[in-house]
C-alpha cells in the first residue's frame, strides 16, 4: 500500500469544539443504526444534488470509526466528479481502475492515509462510461475482496436523483446515508432521491443535515464539559 499524509478534507480543529462534537454526534448515531442490520459493512454515502456536502460527511465519519479502532476504507466510486480523489489522490493512476481489471492487484491500489486504520481507494483514471462500470457486475469481486480485509467501508457516490451510478452501487451495499444541505436541498428533491434508494431495496439508515447554522448560545451547549 502507498502512503499519503496530507489530505484537505479532514476536520482539523480542537477535540472539544462544537463542530469536532457534531461529527461524533454523527457517527454514533450511524452506529446505533448500524446495529439493526444483520449485515452492516460496506455504507454508501450520497445526496440529492452536488455540493451538498457528502464528501466532508463520509470523509470525517469514516475518521471517527478509525478511532474506535475499526480497520477502515474510504472508497471513491464517483466516477464524474472524483472529489475525493482530486483531494487526497489527485495524481493517482491505478486506484479503482486498476483494481476492477485485477482484482488481486487491490492492495496495491490502496493508500494508507497518516490516521492509523483509515485507507483509501481512489478511482484512478476516469472510465469514458462510468454508468457501464458499475452495472456490468465488475465491481462484485472486488467489494468480496475488500471485505475481506476491512471491518467498515464506505463508498463515496454521485447524487442519486442526478446520476443512475449511485443507484447501481447502492445494491452492491448494505445500507445508505443520505446528506442533505440546510437551505439549499428541496423538500422534492430529498423525497424524488429517497424514492430511488427505496426502489433498490437497500434501506436508508441515517440522514445527515450538513451546513446548519447554530447561534452562540447553541454552540456553547456543547462547551458543558
Amino acid at each position: 500500500m502507498a502512503r499519503l499524509k496530507k489530505n484537505q478534507l479532514f476536520f482539523t480543529g480542537k477535540s472539544k469544539s462544537f463542530e469536532a462534537e457534531k461529527i461524533r454526534s454523527a457517527q454514533v448515531s450511524l452506529q446505533f443504526s448500524l446495529s439493526t442490520l444483520e449485515k452492516a459493512q460496506t455504507i454508501m454515502f450520497t445526496s440529492a444534488n452536488k455540493g451538498e456536502g457528502k464528501t466532508f460527511c463520509i470523509s470525517n465519519v469514516a475518521k471517527e470509526y478509525a478511532k474506535q479502532g475499526k480497520k477502515v476504507l474510504l472508497v471513491d466510486l464517483d466516477l464524474h466528479r472524483p472529489r475525493l480523489s482530486q483531494a487526497i489522490a489527485p495524481r493517482e493512476q491505478g486506484g479503482l481502475m486498476n483494481a476492477i481489471c485485477d482484482v488481486s492487484s487491490v492492495d496495491d491500489q490502496i493508500i494508507a492515509l497518516g490516521d492509523e486504520n483509515l485507507f483509501f481507494l481512489p478511482t484512478g483514471l476516469l472510465p469514458a462510461n462510468p454508468l457501464e462500470i458499475v452495472s456490468a457486475g465488475l465491481l462484485v469481486p472486488l467489494f468480496s475482496k475488500l471485505e475481506e480485509w476491512f471491518d467498515m467501508i464506505f463508498i463515496d457516490t454521485p447524487p442519486v436523483r442526478v446520476l443512475s451510478d449511485g443507484r447501481m452501487i447502492a445494491t452492491l451495499c448494505d445500507g445508505v446515508v443520505f446528506v442533505v444541505r440546510s437551505g439549499v436541498t428541496k423538500l422534492h428533491e430529498v423525497e424524488e432521491a429517497k424514492a430511488h434508494i427505496e426502489n433498490t431495496g437497500i434501506p436508508i439508515i441515517g440522514g445527515i443535515l450538513n451546513g446548519q447554522s447554530y447561534n452562540k448560545k447553541e454552540k456553547n451547549t456543547y462547551a458543558y464539559y
